[in-house]
């Protein structure tokens, strides 16, 4: 029987455990923390509550059926036991052996310490000049390609490129490392009684269905860390900054490409260094968090529960890299499995 990373024995096809793949649809690994699981979850509460889409029945009623996916993974998660992190194998003797080894250290008066001292010092001046050499090599070759006529002329375009895409690069890491620290952040200790009584109605079984009263407070608007299907212009750009291009159906970005349906998001074309950092899609209704394989006639949503966030989202194909699987009526007509990309699990006959 094979085995899932987290340790967790794999029942059926797929590279995923029960609990894995739940934990997926909550936006979370297998090492996520009780703590971490409670955090995702009442964000993707407040995400998905139904009346965040009172003027679109149909993002409504995709809206509550991804409340129960939600649901569903949430009770499955916490009625099974957390499974222990950091399985470590155990140290050979020859390595506890070396463990127990004292390490010398420099004291004052210790013959060696000026030595070691010494030693430190010639490290990090080999390391200091072998990075500056280099970088005096590129600012030389920069400014000679520049100065001179006959390689200007393509050296120029090409070095705004470049510098164009470090600045996004390095624009992109900063807001992942926000993203890891905001994650790490501990939670608010004395949670808002509104949000404990959004999270009690969504996990209680009438919650998909039961609509807002006339008298009821509209929830809060909840800023999406990720674009994702039946997001706004502006939510958008809140998550991606400012576009290339922008027309009344699509927002061109330098790696990605949204487009837009009656004014929110309804499918994209993105690089794949964009999921799940940047760009994330859940099923859009209740499936089986055991499922590991699709076939002739699923359902989209299947699919997405199998093959996770598509680079390429259409209402009759979906990509993932150079793989695609196309639909009609929402369903699967055929595929096109390309090995030298991200293979598909498809249900073997």
């Amino acid at each position: 029987m094979t085995t899932c990373l987290c340790g967790n024995a794999i029942e059926q096809e797929g590279a995923f455990c029960a609990r894995c793949r739940a934990l997926r649809t909550l936006g979370l690994d297998s090492n996520a923390t009780k703590r971490d699981i409670e955090t995702n979850y009442r964000l993707l509460v407040k995400v998905w509550h139904p009346d965040r889409f009172p003027g679109d029945p149909k993002l409504k009623s995709a809206a509550e059926e991804t409340l129960k996916s939600i649901n569903a993974a949430y009770t499955y998660v916490r009625s099974i036991p957390e499974v222990k992190e950091h399985r470590r194998p155990k140290p050979s003797p020859a390595t506890q052996e070396v463990a127990m080894q004292p390490v010398h250290k420099a004291r004052s008066g210790d013959p060696l310490g000026p030595l070691l001292a010494s030693g430190i010092l010639v490290r990090c001046a080999i390391l200091i000049l072998g990075l500056a050499i280099p970088a005096l090599v590129l600012v030389g070759l920069d400014a000679w390609l520049s100065s001179d006529p006959t390689t200007a002329s393509f050296y120029g375009p090409f070095r705004s490129r470049l510098l164009l895409a470090m600045r996004t690069n390095v624009t992109e890491a900063e807001q992942g490392a926000e993203q890891a620290l905001h994650r790490f952040s501990p939670p608010n200790t004395a949670p808002s009684p509104q949000a404990d009584t959004e999270s009690s109605a969504a996990a209680s079984p009438n919650a998909s269905t039961a609509g807002a009263s006339a008298n009821s407070v509209p929830p809060p608007h909840i800023p999406m860390p990720y674009v994702t299907v039946g997001l706004t212009k502006d939510e958008v750009m809140t998550v991606m900054g400012p576009p290339v291009s922008s027309t009344a159906g699509t927002l061109t970005y330098r790696n990605a490409v949204f487009y837009l349906r009656k004014g929110v998001v309804a499918g994209w074309s993105v690089d794949p260094a964009l999921i799940p950092l940047r760009v994330k899609l859940w099923p859009q209704g209740h499936f089986d968090p055991r499922l590991t394989t699709f076939t002739i006639g699923s359902p989209k949503n299947d699919v997405i529960a199998v093959q996770g966030t598509p680079t390429m989202l259409s209402e009759d194909k979906l990509a993932y890299g150079g793989s695609e699987v196309f639909l009609e009526d929402g369903r699967v007509i055929g595929w096109n499995d390309n090995h030298a990309s991200q293979r598909l699990h498809i249900a073997s006959h």
